[in-house]
């Protein structure tokens, strides 16, 4: 099997399980509704759904660093996502989400494993570093949505004191 068809396993695996952590993008979020998603808390300014659609952004940049771009970053770097303004667009950011992991699993997949060690078109990091890269940028991100997502819900039904950490 080529290398790149491993690391495109573990892009896949953290957004739809198989991956180390036991964790992943989409059965975490499988029980979060729009208004969970769209919630800010005291934590992080930033939403489930903004990190969501921030993950999606960055599959699509390293896409495009793939083919030789080298795409503007702007100022929002990936969190100026359109409102969510019920559960039908919640659904569809998430898709959107699971679909641009697709797409850049599939694009890693026929990328030339003898171009992996070629610095990208920013010549900051090769190929290789590149994708292992956004795979850390996922699981770090899942692990604020799950921190996230348990805060909202402790918020919503406030825990019972316990003597125990």
């Amino acid at each position: 099997m080529k290398l790149t068809e491993l690391i495109a396993g573990h892009i896949v695996a953290v957004y739809e399980g198989g991956n180390w952590t036991e964790v992943n993008i989409k059965d975490t979020l499988a029980d979060v509704g729009y208004k969970e998603a769209t919630t800010v808390t005291e934590a992080s300014y930033n939403t489930i759904a903004a990190l969501l659609h921030h993950l999606s952004f960055y599959n699509d940049i390293v896409m495009q660093r793939l083919s030789g771009a080298n795409p503007v970053i702007n100022e929002a770097n990936g969190f100026d996502m359109p409102a969510i303004k019920n559960e039908e667009d919640w659904l569809k950011l998430k898709e959107r989400n699971l679909q641009s992991a697709h797409q850049l699993a599939d694009a890693v997949s026929q990328f030339p494993d003898e171009h992996l060690n070629e610095l990208t078109a920013t010549g900051h990091a090769t190929h290789y570093k590149t994708l292992h890269g956004i795979t850390e940028h996922a699981h770090y991100h899942l692990g604020q949505i799950v921190l996230l997502k348990k805060l909202i819900r402790q918020t919503k039904t406030p825990a019972t004191k316990s003597n125990s950490l």
